[in-house]
């Protein structure tokens, strides 16, 4: 038997996650070639889209992203080689601290963010639903996978 070239995504012989994993690549690549010439790579952008938000601790930034905290801790050392971002006092935990950007992880959020919008526009206008839509069925998957996890960790 030969096998072909296609994608292993929504083949007879793949199933759901295998299916995710394989979305998940190319979303990488996506991100990889929405931000060329940015200097930031995909998993940094999404922690300055996080900042953006506000200043964060480090855990929450983990579970908003669902990252690991060793993953995090090298983003976040990259992010402070470019002088990013900035610590400060948590005034809810001593032992803690925040993150915040500072002016130049603010500019380049927004350099970031001009050639991200640019790319989304473009999946946006390819897509053969709503984009919200979609994301709605993503949540659902994402809550079925957590279930799944705990019922698994439970045996």
């Amino acid at each position: 038997m030969t096998l072909g070239t296609q994608r292993q995504l929504a083949v007879p012989d793949g199933n759901l996650i295998l299916d995710l994993y394989v979305l998940q690549q190319r979303v990488g690549e996506f991100m990889e070639v929405a931000l060329a010439g940015t200097e930031v790579r995909p998993a940094e952008y999404a922690v300055y889209s996080q900042l953006g938000i506000g200043p964060m601790t480090p855990r929450e930034i983990s579970l908003r992203l669902g990252v690991t905290a060793s993953t995090l801790s090298g983003i976040l050392a990259a992010m402070q080689g470019r002088e990013d971002i900035r610590r400060l006092a948590n005034p809810d935990d001593g032992r803690s601290y925040r993150v915040e950007l500072t002016t130049s992880g603010k500019a380049r959020l927004r350099r970031c963010r001009a050639a991200f919008q640019k790319a989304l526009s473009a999946l946006e206008g390819t897509l053969p639903q709503a984009a919200d839509e979609l994301r709605a069925t993503l949540l659902t998957i994402d809550e079925a996978t957590q279930e799944a996890i705990t019922r698994l960790r439970a045996t």
